[in-house]
């Protein structure tokens, strides 16, 4: 630089070397993506540089300078024919270099993650046996340890031996360092040499076995996630046709009889084609997240046998070795067992949503057939679930109340509830209309027996089940509550329990009654294995007939039933069954609000003796529009 003005030199860096540096501060990917027109041009940049630096600048720098700059030129073109060799491009400047100089580049690219590590970096990812492990052991193994012995090949131009010697002398020392200190804090580094080539075998076959499930499982999940796209189209015809099913039944109650019921079921059936269709395909991706977990299983014993085996022998490398695997497989286990828990949940919900539309078009046919219907106005469905909040508050705060659980296997004896005990909910505060009010009373006791945080050890809980949406649009409703919605419902609380541990008791109240699928599912032999965990436990309450459905099989319910079943005063209610029957014996029907007016009596015993009556043979309840709720003799 003596030799040289400042302006000079300014030029020589500016101009003739800019860019080369620019390639040499690129990685070969960076390279490899570059328009071909583009690197071409910076070829023939740097060759009209080069010729520059050699006519004008050589003689004047000192000979480090000039080695380096020389070297530096030698690399750039061998970058930019790299690229072009690695694309598989008919490049003219891939034939400048030969296959080991071209080789030299793609090799060394794979240290090039050192470049942006910290030695801390280099030392847990060495310890994590991820990528860099791979590579520490090539270096270790000898493949780059003696960079000099390597690039002494007569085939190889002295410039660029020259230019890779001194481009990765800071790259291989950072390895050097970062092994260093993997020695300084884990002990010595595992290597072929040191641990029996069958371990680094069964390590190998795990790690490939490891990453093709990974690899197939994303691709069947990304072949599933195409054929769904259309699923959405679905979902919005699915609610259009709700939103049809709700007219339907509107048009019913008003006396109109509805058109083209058929239509109903032909359009029913298509959606159900489609979701099943769905369905199918998400059944067949769990079943192949199954096997692909089954198969990290077995993969897992094995090598939970190898390690206990290397324990055994106090072979710390091999059985660290085989630990770093392990949590591999687990991690990756993690993820599998994320990915089917999201799927059955989606499962589910399509089977919701099916089993939802289905019940709908069942019960408009049944209505359009004859079948009696019962009829709520948002009044009634107000008062049911008033009465039933009421009822139950006023027997969970009759102490002393001795409660069983049998999880715990435990009788708790409340004389009082805490603070924090009794909790309630509500979806709406609208004061005439019910809200799915619940009331919950929670047995807590601390986690540790004598300091922790309080846990729930056992939960009974009032439901009121509405369609609020009904009642909100049309100030009543006459739909039972069907499966779909019970299992949408129960889903929540058994997730919580489950995850607690503790007992749930759950009454559930529908003043609109139970669909017949849901009083079948409850009573029979298949619901607790099917629906319920052994932290929950349901019975169903009818708020109009005061009938309480629960499982026979299960005998935790029989002691909390009292706290939920409805109470009618039975001489009151046979009394208004009797002027009821009086006066069809008159006339064919009978108007509700006629026989509460003639009655005087409450509307709770008013539902309840129309609903028994309505349920006998001959007889049955329907809505005539401008007239109300009528019970008429089937003739």
């Amino acid at each position: 630089m003596d030799t040289m003005s400042q302006e000079d030199w300014k030029r020589f860096k500016q101009d003739i070397m800019r860019q080369v540096d620019f390639i040499l501060d690129s990685d070969l990917e960076h390279l490899r993506r570059m328009d071909q027109a583009k690197r071409a041009d910076l070829w023939n940049q740097i060759a009209g540089n080069q010729d520059t630096f050699e006519s004008e600048f050589i003689m004047n720098l000192p000979r480090d300078i000039m080695l380096n700059s020389r070297s530096k030129f030698a690399l750039a073109g061998l970058l930019l024919a790299a690229a072009a060799h690695s694309n598989s491009e008919e490049d003219a400047l891939a034939t400048r270099y030969n296959t080991k100089e071209l080789a030299l580049v793609e090799n060394f690219e794979k240290f090039s993650v050192f470049d942006i590590l910290s030695t801390d970096e280099i030392v847990e990812r060495i310890f994590r046996r991820a990528d860099i492990y791979e590579l520490v052991r090539d270096f270790y193994e000898g493949q780059y340890a003696d960079l000099d012995s390597l690039l002494d090949d007569p085939k190889i131009q002295r410039d660029l031996k020259y230019a890779f010697k001194f481009r990765y002398k800071t790259r291989l020392s950072k390895i050097a360092e970062g092994v260093q200190a993997y020695v300084g804090k884990y002990g010595p580094i595992i290597v072929v040499d040191q641990i029996e080539q069958k371990v680094w075998k069964d390590i190998k076959q795990s790690e490939e076995e490891r990453k093709a499930i990974a690899d197939s499982l994303r691709k069947r999940m990304d072949e599933v996630a195409s054929k769904l796209r259309s699923f959405d189209d679905v979902e919005r015809e699915s609610d259009l046709f709700r939103d049809r099913l709700r007219e339907v039944e509107q048009t019913m109650l008003t006396g109109t009889e509805p058109q083209n019921i058929g239509g109903l079921e032909s359009e029913k059936d298509r959606l159900m084609e489609s979701y099943l269709g769905f369905e199918k395909e998400l059944a067949s991706l769990i079943d192949t997240t199954a096997d692909k977990q089954r198969e990290l299983e077995i993969r897992e014993a094995d090598l939970e046998k190898a390690r206990k085996e290397y324990e055994q022998l106090t072979q710390e490398d091999k059985q660290r070795l085989v630990e770093n695997e392990l949590k591999e497989i687990q991690a990756l286990k993690g993820e599998i067992e994320s990915e089917m828990k999201g799927l059955q949940d989606e499962k589910s919900s399509l089977q919701l949503k099916r089993d939802e539309i289905s019940d709908r078009v069942r019960q408009i046919s049944e209505t359009y057939e004859g079948k009696s219907i019962r009829f709520v106005v948002k009044e009634d469905a107000k008062l049911s679930e008033l009465n039933l909040i009421a009822r139950f508050d006023t027997k969970m705060q009759t102490f002393p109340l001795k409660l069983y659980s049998p999880i715990e296997k435990k009788t708790y004896d409340i004389k009082s509830w805490k603070d924090g005990s009794h909790l309630k909910f509500a979806e709406d505060s609208s004061p005439d209309a019910p809200s799915n009010a619940r009331s919950r009373y929670m047995i807590r006791e601390r986690k540790h027996g004598f300091f922790g945080a309080h846990v729930n050890k056992v939960v009974i809980e009032a439901v009121s089940l509405n369609h609020l949406q009904e009642y909100e649009e049309y100030g009543f409703d006459t739909r039972r509550a069907n499966l779909s919605e019970f299992l949408a419902l129960i889903s929540r609380f058994i997730d919580s329990a489950e995850i607690g541990s503790y007992l749930h008791i759950l009454g559930i109240a529908s003043p609109t009654g139970w669909d017949e699928r849901v009083k079948e599912a409850i009573t029979s032999t298949d619901f607790a294995r099917n629906y319920v965990s052994r932290f929950v436990s349901i019975c169903l309450i009818d708020s109009a007939s005061g009938d309480v459905l629960h499982n026979a099989a299960d005998d935790r319910i029989t002691g909390f039933i009292d706290f939920f079943r409805p109470q009618f005063d039975k001489e009151r209610v046979e009394s208004i069954k009797t002027h009821i029957n009086k006066g069809l014996t008159l006339k064919d029907y009978v108007v509700f609000q006629d026989v509460a007016q003639e009655t005087g009596e409450e509307r709770t015993f008013l539902n309840k003796a129309f609903h028994d009556i309505a349920h006998e043979e001959g007889r049955r309840s329907r809505y005539i529009k401008d007239v109300g709720l009528v019970l008429e003799v089937v003739r």
